[in-house]
């Protein structure tokens, strides 16, 4: 207690410092006086009594030291001292101080932005209580680590295993009609299904009403209850406390609010945010597989499930266990479980299994940070190059009894003040790139459903700018303040610019620039072959014709048609528009190429082919067409033929693959005329009738897949999308499109109504030109810094060795002598670094083949631009200040200290 009460009492004398010193001094100048006054009566003359006087009572100054450290906190005192004179010395070198601010903040920036977007992708906990406890639980096949359950899977986990607090499952965000008033004309909205127990597992409150109870749960199609999300609420609702009771129609069907989602919680996806939640119990009026029944089908998998881990339960426990249990299952259903496993992710590993976003991430900050350590060491050589200048300002204080760590702190400090400056700058470009990432919502998202781009500067990537800064402060400063510690005393009172004996004074800068020119290279190399892989999936192409394309997006079941009436309206719907004036050609598919729907799987096992004993069957992606599609869309059909009117429902099965998907199981023969059957060896055979070509489904950058066509007949599907082919602008036809529909049907909305170039334009060049923006923006300040690093260093060179140059000129050396002998020192630095570079450049390209791109090799012609360019402009920083040390007199030269 003594010593809170004392070191409370310093703190506060710290506030009154000012009066305490004052009342020091008259103490000290009132004790003088009496003891001269007493020298004074005893005879001596007036200067030897008060000279006496201070002889006895000691040093004044040490006195004062010595109160202070008693009833102050000596050490807070110094830190304020120091950062007084730091703030004072650079304000008279005001543009050192925002040269190294702007740089700082360029690096401090682009850094916490890249954070931002890892952080966003990967890291950032669950918006729940407790968020370590939860795990995702997923289905694992040969060819997929990441599945989804069945709802059967999902009731068997939650009933049969003892790890988990909780088990909870949910569907992923769909296209849902919504309606307030049962007249009004259903709008797109993003619905989710979630089990009963979603809210009360994942500890989430409902900021008004309730969320779902266990028992709304169990019975399919009894209860239609909803609970909304926050910004829903708030748009489509002005925050209305008392919409919970009120009804609103989904895909047709009356459905009561029961409760709204609180702010904290805007959902577990990545990039959706749910409009609303409904219980699994009415899948039926949300399913999109017509052909499953959702509760009783156990290969109908569509369910996300995770679980919270009891306390003292391990992930190892949890795993086993689920394992355990997916062997059960495979023993009790083998025809729809073989092969089957189960895995438990935690929520990095999750994230990083289910897509591959995050990579892009990964590299951004990996060349967001060597933007930093390139600022950094600008930032070090500039204050390596101020230290010299600052030398007798350093042996002073040395002279005049300064401890060489209270010199290393103070120049520290002025280095944290920078960095300081460079990190409050840096935090507001990192608003900016983050807003800048906002703006592209457009581009990444072209969807109706509620999305947008994760990345936010919250309080965790705010402590991490303020790490960055440390980090800065201690990189930039600590060689700096070393240096200028260990300065030679009786040197540096000669000269105000000694510098460090011996040969290795200009070690450091040299490491300095070498790093500049080497990262450099790296991060214009990267922006290059980023660029490169763009160009190069532009100019390989997308094997279809994309041009004069219009898409339409329909799902009968908003306005809850079943399946006959369904298949109806897409024939109704597909004769029309065909004599539509303007109209070529005419399609139905499930997935557009390059969209941003994934793909469905489909299980096959090829006849006559020699399965691995380990395996039920073999996956490919596969999309479900009508017989217009691959002349709608240009695809050659280069043996066989494509689909026909006549393959129907009662006809035989049929299916077209791609070029690769016949190379790869029948390598030696022709495809056409071969069966594959569905799902196992006893299951459904399907003819080959046609064999297309192969083109890009997913991603510009993929590399060739295997893929199946099903015809629409057979495959019967609810979501399709309706694409023209137009003798002109595609979007003339849109109108008419719309009349036909509403002839059919008023109440049918129509989805993502736009030209297909449009979306390809997002998808394949705005989509990837943002990454190419960020790369390049990189990329060139890592270049500019270089310049300024090397330019910087030449000219300190020169200035080092004006004196000497004089001599050399004097003793008849040439304008070009001395051009060399500078620029000799730029060239093998810069040397140095290009083939440092280079190597950086070939791990980063590896790095990007393999997490980005899909490809292998080397692209020389990235090299063959990059080297010789960043070659030649960094000689040009070092000519310009070599050139000037080459015309300066001889004379001039010789008085130039």
């Amino acid at each position: 207690m003594r010593t809170l009460r004392r070191l409370l009492t310093r703190v506060g004398n710290l506030a009154t410092r000012r009066r305490q010193d004052e009342r020091l001094r008259e103490e000290i100048a009132e004790h003088i006086a009496l003891q001269t006054a007493e020298n004074l009566r005893a005879g001596l003359s007036p200067v030897e009594a008060r000279r006496q006087a201070l002889l006895k009572f000691g040093g004044v100054e040490a006195m004062k030291q010595d109160y202070r450290a008693e009833w102050g906190l000596l050490f807070v005192e110094n830190m304020i001292q120091d950062v007084r004179f730091a703030l004072r010395s650079l304000r008279r070198t005001s543009g050192l101080t925002a040269f190294v601010v702007i740089t700082l903040a360029l690096g401090i920036g682009m850094t916490s932005a890249t954070f931002s977007m890892v952080d966003g992708l990967i890291f950032r906990p669950y918006p729940v209580p407790h968020p370590s406890n939860v795990v995702t639980l997923v289905s694992t096949t040969h060819d997929n680590s990441f599945d989804y359950f069945s709802y059967r899977e999902y009731l068997d986990i939650r009933d049969k295993t003892d790890s988990y607090d909780g088990v909870i499952a949910s569907a992923d965000m769909e296209a849902v009609g919504y309606s307030a008033e049962p007249a009004a004309t259903p709008r797109i909205k993003g619905g989710m299904m979630v089990s009963g127990n979603y809210f009360h597992v994942l500890g989430v409150e409902p900021r008004l009403g309730r969320g779902f109870r266990e028992d709304e749960d169990q019975a399919p199609g009894r209860n239609a209850v909803v609970v909304l999300g926050p910004d829903f609420w708030r748009h489509e609702f002005a925050s209305d406390p008392s919409v919970v009771g009120r009804t609103i129609r989904l895909n047709g069907t009356e459905f009561t609010v029961i409760g709204v989602a609180p702010d904290s919680f805007p959902g577990m996806l990545t990039f959706g945010v749910p409009d609303f939640y409904a219980p699994l119990a009415m899948a039926r009026v949300f399913t999109t597989n017509l052909q499953k029944n959702f509760f009783e089908d156990r290969d109908d998998r569509e369910l996300n499930v995770k679980a919270r881990l009891k306390p003292g339960t391990t992930l190892d426990q949890a795993r086993n266990e689920l394992a355990m249990l997916a062997q059960n299952l495979e023993r009790e259903y083998p025809n729809v479980n073989r092969s089957r496993s189960a895995q438990v992710y935690t929520q990095f590993e999750a994230r990083t299994q289910e897509d591959d976003n995050w990579k892009f991430g990964v590299i951004f900050v990996i060349l967001a940070l060597a933007v930093l350590l390139v600022a950094c060491t600008n930032v070090a050589g500039l204050l390596l190059s101020r230290a010299r200048a600052r030398t007798r300002e350093i042996a002073v204080r040395l002279a005049l009894g300064a401890g060489r760590f209270r010199l290393i702190r103070l120049l520290l400090t002025e280095s944290l003040i920078l960095a300081s400056l460079g990190g409050l700058a840096g935090i507001a470009i990192g608003y900016g790139v983050v807003a800048w990432f906002h703006s592209k919502d457009s581009i990444v998202f072209m969807t109706e459903l509620p999305a947008a781009v994760p990345f936010r500067m919250d309080a965790r990537i705010l402590l991490a700018s303020v790490a960055l800064s440390v980090f800065s402060a201690l990189l930039c400063g600590l060689a700096p303040a070393l240096q200028s510690a260990r300065v030679d005393l009786v040197s540096g009172l000669k000269s105000a610019d000694a510098d460090v004996p011996g040969r290795k004074r200009l070690w450091g800068r040299n490491l300095l620039v070498v790093a500049q020119v080497s990262m450099s290279l790296m991060l214009l190399t990267a922006s290059f072959l980023m660029a490169r892989s763009f160009q190069h999936s532009l100019l390989d192409g997308t094997g279809f014709a994309k041009d004069r394309l219009l898409m339409v997006k329909f799902d009968p079941r908003l306005v809850q048609y079943n399946a006959a009436q369904t298949k109806q309206f897409y024939k109704l719907l597909a004769d029309r528009v065909r004599e539509v004036p303007g109209v070529q050609n005419e399609a139905l598919t499930q997935n557009i190429p390059l969209g941003q729907d994934e793909f469905y799987g489909l299980a096959f096992v090829p006849d006559a082919f020699q399965m691995p004993p380990d395996r039920e069957n073999f996956n490919s992606t596969m999309d479900t067409v009508d017989e217009g599609y691959f002349e709608t869309l240009g695809i050659p059909i280069l043996r066989g033929r494509g689909f026909l009117a006549s393959d129907t429902a009662d006809a035989s099965r049929v299916a077209v693959v791609n070029e690769r998907f016949a190379k790869h199981y029948w390598p030696a023969g022709d495809a056409v005329g071969k069966h594959i059957r569905l799902d196992s060896r006893t299951g459904t055979p399907v003819e080959i009738v046609g064999i297309a070509s192969t083109i890009k489904y997913q991603s510009t950058f993929e590399k060739p897949m295997d893929f199946v066509y099903l015809p629409l007949a057979q495959h019967p599907i609810s979501r399709m999308v309706l694409m023209l082919r137009s003798s002109g602008d595609p979007l003339k036809l849109v109108q008419p499109v719309k009349d036909i529909v509403r002839s059919l049907d008023p109440n049918l909305p129509m989805l993502q109504t736009r030209s297909y170039e449009d979306l390809y334009l997002n998808a394949a060049v705005k989509g990837p030109g943002i990454a190419i923006q960020l790369v390049g923006t990189m990329g060139l300040v890592g270049l500019l810094m270089a310049i300024a690093g090397l330019y910087g260093l030449v000219a300190y060179n020169v200035s080092r060795r004006t004196r000497e140059i004089g001599i050399r000129m004097a003793l008849g050396a040439a304008n070009s002598d001395v051009l060399r002998l500078v620029m000799g020192k730029g060239l093998v630095l810069v040397g140095i670094g290009t083939v440092i570079g280079l190597a950086m450049g070939f791990a980063v390209e590896q790095l990007m083949n393999s997490m980005l791109f899909n490809v292998g090799g080397v692209d020389i012609v990235a090299y063959i631009i990059v080297v010789p360019s960043l070659f030649l402009v960094t000689m040009l920083a070092a000519y310009v200040p070599a050139r000037r040390a080459a015309q300066i007199a001889p004379t001039q030269a010789l008085r130039y200290e």
